[in-house]
């Protein structure tokens, strides 16, 4: 029978050399995407929904209040949103008036074969942009601190030594290191 939290214990004590003690359930990712998930819902519920945002369309706009005006390619770098999703977003905070783009010419670098310039999308907040972010981000940070305060500060360093040795790991895999 499946319970709300597997007990992982004697399997991650012992995975086996090629994780072939490990069930689905008991995989690290399962569980890092069972929480994402659980993450995303709650979020949404304590102080996106009622702003009538997304979890896309708040981080596009917390990155436009923090950095504003930047690049499109520096938002997908950013918020680790693809372009396509990015653009998606883009287009529904933009009609909602919470930024406004910009396309600017740039040159080439000299060593470039191509000489056409090729234009960027600069994406800048607006006041209203400005004014949900304003009234969003002290809920958001309010919701994050309570979740750090969960943990002792040798916990919350042990997590985050974890989480980081995880992204490095699988960000290497992705780009086929």
């Amino acid at each position: 029978m499946f319970k709300g939290w597997p007990d992982v214990e004697a399997s991650w004590a012992d995975p086996g050399t090629q994780g072939e003690n490990l069930k689905v359930n008991e995989f690290p990712t399962f569980h890092l995407l069972r929480l994402a998930s659980l993450a995303k819902s709650c979020l949404s519920r304590e102080y996106l929904d009622p702003a009538g945002l997304s979890v896309p369309e708040w981080r596009l706009i917390a990155t436009a209040a923090l950095f504003s005006p930047i690049a499109f390619g520096d938002i997908t770098a950013m918020t680790t949103m693809d372009k396509g999703q990015v653009s998606r977003t883009l287009r529904s905070v933009q009609t909602k008036g919470y930024v406004a783009t910009e396309i600017v010419q740039m040159e080439r670098r000299p060593n470039d074969s191509a000489a056409a310039p090729i234009n960027r999308v600069i994406v800048s907040i607006t006041s209203s942009g400005r004014e949900i972010y304003e009234r969003v981000m002290p809920k958001a940070q309010r919701y994050q601190a309570g979740l750090i305060e969960l943990m002792s500060p040798e916990e919350r360093r042990v997590v985050l030594a974890v989480l980081q040795r995880f992204y490095r790991r699988m960000a290497a895999e992705a780009q086929g290191d």
